[in-house]
């Protein structure tokens, strides 16, 4: 009886490993991914994936139960959310060494003039690329990216919409069409991005917290309480800044 017991408990165990596995493979696959639409990192998400593989590859090395993951994945979760308002964010080093193993791929050379704030070479950049790969709607989304930064607010638009026309279902996309809608005050316009970002993901709390904003100046308290009530739901910090304007 206690050797089936035994037996059971294992199978359980090596399930609890394989879900977990699956798990942070995942979430460093959506850090990658979020990296590569919006041209930025996530530093409390690179560090929430640098926890979920250590917790994982603990398990494997020390020879740990797996049944640790159980406290393991919740505890490194509320730790990535502690180290954007504690002294935990001296970690964010070593999570970003971590993820350039991930960012392997989604780096080029209009990314680099990006990021380092130098956007007429990354416009340079990835222009030249469109030239090379007119149907990538990555290199759409990126132009549009740089545009934005140094106010060309039309052609942003313009870029970030060719990308939608290329690639229709990715939020992302959608959501910074409705950003670049705001900045040039066309907010009906920017509704219609963002609910389409919505649509789209719809637990995406930055879409969601964006167009609780719209809402709010052109007077629709209806639906903005409703967008207001969603956030509340899912981002705090994003709900206490939204309190202000409900």
């Amino acid at each position: 009886m206690k050797e089936h017991m035994g037996d059971f408990l294992n199978i359980i165990g090596n399930i609890i490993w394989g879900l977990c596995i699956v798990i942070t493979l995942g979430w460093c696959l959506k850090v990658r991914e979020k990296a590569k639409n919006e041209q930025a990192t996530e530093k409390s998400f690179e560090l929430l994936g640098l926890l979920f593989s250590v917790s994982v590859i603990l398990i494997f090395l020390l020879s740990l139960s797996p049944f640790h993951l159980i406290w393991m994945m919740p505890t490194s979760y509320i730790l990535s959310l502690l180290s954007m308002i504690s002294p935990l964010r001296l970690l964010w080093p070593f999570s970003s060494l971590y993820f350039l193993f991930w960012y392997i791929g989604i780096r080029n050379i209009g990314r680099e003039y990006y990021l380092s704030g130098d956007y007429d070479k990354a416009i340079d950049a990835y222009k030249e690329e469109i030239s090379k790969k007119p149907k990538s709607s990555q290199a759409h989304f990126n132009l549009g990216l740089a545009y934005g930064k140094i106010g060309q607010n039309d052609k942003e638009i313009e870029s970030y919409k060719k990308a939608i026309s290329l690639k229709p279902n990715v939020p992302e996309m959608h959501y910074n069409l409705g950003i670049a809608y705001t900045d040039s005050g066309n907010i009906q316009k920017a509704i219609e991005a963002l609910n389409e970002a919505i649509r789209l993901r719809p637990n995406y709390s930055k879409a969601h917290f964006a167009i609780c904003k719209r809402y709010v100046e052109i007077g629709d308290k209806e639906n903005a309480l409703k967008e207001y009530e969603l956030v509340k739901n899912r981002d705090v910090i994003l709900a206490e800044e939204l309190s202000l304007i409900i």
